[in-house]
């Protein structure tokens, strides 16, 4: 699959340090204007459709370990994959 020029450039070239903002951070008393990000209530989980999809276009799909995943992906989903 294609990456972006971005995305590539950063696998290959990874900066040793994240750049913090120019501002740096705010100093005591200063509000801000707009709230801080939310934070997400969970923990990241895949979406089964979409893995699914990826999976199907897989050249390396009909090996028996990825059949397999792909053919019991419900059960996988109860167990608490996705």
């Amino acid at each position: 699959m294609p990456l972006p020029f971005g995305v590539w450039m950063w696998l290959a070239f990874p900066e040793p340090h994240l750049r913090l903002p120019a501002s740096g951070t705010m100093p005591d008393g200063v509000l801000r204007d707009d709230p801080p990000a939310p934070r997400p209530h969970h923990l990241f989980r895949m979406d089964p459709g979409t893995f699914q999809h990826t999976l199907i276009q897989l050249p390396a799909v009909r090996s028996p370990w990825l059949r397999e995943i792909l053919e019991n992906i419900t059960q996988h989903m109860r167990s608490g994959l996705f």
